[in-house]
């Protein structure tokens, strides 16, 4: 939802779903205390004073990990966290090593973790271009990867900008009609420039027979434009469910389908003022390696310049040695951080207020902005803005003091987006992951204040991925690791 100033639109109303229950508790936990209040009380006419102390302070213990918690966790979720995390270190499944002296058969550099399954193929669509497709067998999932050059800060009139965003509403709200869209995740990486694919394009449009002192200058001009700049490489992921049994068991239905999808899918992007184009498998291999390894960024891109193109596969992207701590993650020479959004903008903001963020930084040359949003369904978004409606009213209901006041200002913001829902709006949830790689020697702590101060800056709140970085590094790269679909806490351990 948006209001109007005289600069433009302001968008807020973003809300965090929660079933409110009593004492500002969700209804789940309100039910839990319920529960154990009669227990004592029964325990206590029952079995005496004793037994009904020895049931209080039972009820503590199972209660208080629900009502505390820290971070948007109960804590159940943190305790829980602590010993997967710690059953990893023992296992040392934190711990990969490919490549042709490992024991991963072939010797090939697989991605690890929970892109260990991924498969990779190629179709064409209906406009006639090629486009890789990344296959999630256990979860039926699969992505294709569109590349994208948005409009950025050109000059042009605010009323077009307003009408672009807009526009990617109405793309958005379109993905949930779909039952099948399981997520939309534009991808903004920034890496360092190397001057390779300005020197292979100058290489292209220079004819053979021109003046030696032309041919030279283009050359030298090429050589000396990269110096010390970095290089954004927009790109957008689009990730489907298959719904059937044959799309779910044969990877080439679904790509027939995606095929068939994709002309539309671009034009519709056209529209939000982002132009874009299928990836192909080989350039989908090109930005994994280059995460996975950045050392490999210049022979990849000299090699991609080329008319054989750089000849690796899937099996290739992966990193030769990973090793993932409780805040980093160690791979191939370097190491890279993962923060994910924890809260979203308060109050009403603009349509620049990821700038500073996104913008390339020369404290971090490689750095990666992904956005994931995850549609809700139609059917979905009708009893979800029902639900915060109610629940903001129950809040209203029991808060007092400056907790009312917020409850009341809840109620507005749900009551609104039930009226833009029944116009035919989209619902969708998402997310923020900041991935930062540096070398091993690399300034950490300063990187993490440097980080804190852009989220500031764009009116975010950010946590660290402490216990789960190399989730999150793959979660930002694009490529359908979606994390709420791995996620392995059971929802009635959250607060």
């Amino acid at each position: 939802m948006s209001t109007t100033n005289e600069n433009g639109l302001l968008y807020t109303g973003w809300t965090k779903p929660r079933n409110s229950g009593l004492f500002g508790l969700t209804w789940g936990t309100t039910i839990v205390c319920f529960v154990l209040v009669i227990a004592v009380m029964g325990s206590m006419l029952v079995g005496g004073f004793k037994v009904g102390l020895t049931v209080l302070a039972v009820s503590v213990v199972v209660a208080a990990p629900l009502v505390w918690g820290r971070d948007g966790r109960s804590g159940y979720e943190m305790t829980v966290l602590r010993m997967q995390w710690l059953r990893t270190r023992r296992r040392r499944e934190n711990i990969y090593r490919g490549g042709l002296f490992s024991e991963i058969p072939g010797g090939k550099a697989l991605l690890p973790g929970v892109a260990a399954d991924t498969k990779l193929y190629e179709g064409e669509d209906a406009a006639g271009y090629r486009f890789g497709m990344i296959h999630m067998p256990k979860l039926h999932l699969y992505t294709v990867v569109l590349k994208a050059w948005p409009q950025g800060d050109e000059a042009v009139d605010q009323s077009m900008i307003n009408e672009w965003v807009g526009e990617w509403g109405v793309v958005l709200a379109s993905m949930g009609q779909t039952s099948d869209v399981v997520s939309v995740v534009p991808v903004i990486d920034c890496v360092p420039e190397t001057g390779n694919r300005l020197l292979a394009e100058v290489i292209r449009q220079t004819e053979p027979d021109a003046p030696q002192l032309a041919q030279d200058s283009n050359y030298e001009a090429a050589e000396l434009f990269a110096t010390e700049q970095a290089q954004l490489l927009p790109r957008l992921a689009v990730t489907f469910r298959a719904t059937t049994d044959a799309r779910k068991k044969d990877p080439s239905e679904q790509a027939v389908e995606i095929g068939r999808r994709l002309p539309g899918l671009c034009a519709a992007m056209r529209s939000a003022g982002v132009g874009v184009r299928p990836m192909a498998a080989s350039d989908v291999i090109s930005f994994v390696r280059r995460s996975t390894d950045p050392a490999s960024q210049e022979d990849i891109e000299r090699a991609d310049a080329t008319v054989e193109g750089h000849g690796l596969d899937w099996s290739d992207a992966g990193p030769i040695s990973h090793e993932e701590r409780f805040d980093q993650y160690i791979h191939d020479g370097a190491r890279s951080v993962t923060w994910e959004m924890e809260m979203a903008p308060t109050g009403a903001v603009d349509e620049g207020v990821l700038r500073r963020i996104l913008a390339p930084n020369p404290d971090i040359p490689r750095k990666r902005v992904a956005i994931v949003y995850r549609p809700h369904t139609a059917a979905d978004a009708v009893k979800i803005v029902d639900n915060d409606y109610k629940n903001a009213l129950i809040a209203e209901q029991g808060g007092k003091g400056i907790g009312s006041v917020t409850a009341t200002l809840k109620v507005e913001a749900t009551a609104r987006a039930r009226e833009e829902q029944a116009r035919g709006h989209g619902l969708v949830r998402f997310g923020i992951l900041i991935t930062i790689t540096e070398p091993l020697d690399g300034d950490i702590p300063a990187i993490d204040a440097i980080i804190k101060d852009l989220s500031v800056q764009a009116r975010l709140k950010v946590r660290r991925a402490y216990r789960y970085q190399a989730a999150g590094f793959y979660g930002s790269l694009g490529i359908g690791v979606i994390l709420p679909e791995h996620a392995s806490m059971p929802s009635a351990m959250a607060g």
